[in-house]
């Protein structure tokens, strides 16, 4: 997948790390903060590593990407 993030910190906090990820699978910062339902420029601040999103905007990040992690029903791999 084409990393269209444009964070200078994905490789920091884990707040950053999974925030980059929501960007990433969403298609952009604006989708993200859309899909949050806060403006743009806070996703901007904590993708760049100024300050942090509350626990409830964390957790739909987290969300979001483990969703993506899971695979499809009935491929187990047992």
């Amino acid at each position: 997948m084409h990393d269209i993030c444009p964070s200078s910190s994905k490789n920091a906090h884990i707040y950053i790390k999974c925030l980059h990820e929501a960007c990433v699978i969403l298609g952009g910062e604006h989708k993200l903060a859309e899909y949050l339902g806060v403006p743009v420029t806070l996703v901007e601040a904590w993708l760049n590593g100024r300050g942090i999103p509350s626990d409830p905007i964390f957790l739909r990040c987290i969300d979001l990407v483990a969703e993506r992690q899971r695979p499809p029903k009935g491929m187990s791999g047992r």
